[in-house]
């Protein structure tokens, strides 16, 4: 069994007794709440104001600066450069989406709606770029970023995605999705099995990747 079917299987070794939900079948005593509830932060590049201030504020730049927008494109490409850098006042501009490293990022717009990854750590100031979501949860980032990759997460993003030339989903379906609730001694479990699975898939995409260097 590879690395990826671990994964899914390990959902549902918590709790004998299941039931039925919008996502799927959960344990018994596992709660459903909306993302709303469970978030203390959902926000996007839009968030920092008009499109017209934005662009007065914001110029993408080339050249190495201050900061750098955090995309889709360069989570794609491991983050090994061919930034979209901005400078100071750009970055003091977006306020609202600034990122430190380790933020959950979903992309909303385009053919791979609904991805999911982690802000990187780099040597740059960071901010979200257009076309993502940025989302902090009260407790436990870690079970919701695995929760939103797995296929069940995935099956309730894509059911608030619009449009067929253009998928895309806004921060208000977001905030009205379901998610499960377990209870934290199991979300904890949940995250242990599943934290060496996600190390083991990077690290074997690293080296297929390699094998074509």
């Amino acid at each position: 069994m590879n690395s990826k079917k671990k994964l899914e299987k390990n959902w549902g070794r918590l709790g004998m007794k299941y039931k039925d939900v919008p996502f799927g079948k959960i344990p018994i005593n596992w709660g459903v709440a909306r993302i709303s509830e469970v978030t203390e932060l959902v926000t996007d590049y839009v968030a920092n104001g008009s499109f017209s201030s934005l662009a007065k504020n914001v110029k993408y730049k080339d050249e190495e600066d201050v900061g750098v927008l955090i995309r889709l494109v360069d989570y794609n490409n491991d983050f090994k450069g061919n930034f979209v850098f901005i400078d100071e006042h750009a970055y003091q501009f977006l306020g609202k989406t600034k990122l430190h490293g380790g933020e959950i990022i979903i992309s909303n717009v385009g053919a791979n709606v609904g991805t999911v990854f982690r802000c990187p750590y780099l040597p740059y100031k960071m901010s979200l770029a257009p076309n993502s979501i940025m989302v902090r949860f009260k407790e436990n980032d870690d079970f919701y970023y695995f929760w939103l990759k797995s296929r069940a997460g995935q099956h309730m993003l894509h059911s608030i995605v619009t449009g067929s030339a253009q998928p895309k989903f806004n921060k208000t379906n977001f905030r009205k999705m379901l998610v499960p609730v377990p209870p934290k001694d199991q979300q904890n479990k949940i995250v242990s099995i599943l934290q060496p699975l996600e190390k083991k898939i990077e690290e074997n995409k690293k080296i297929n990747k390699n094998l074509y260097i």
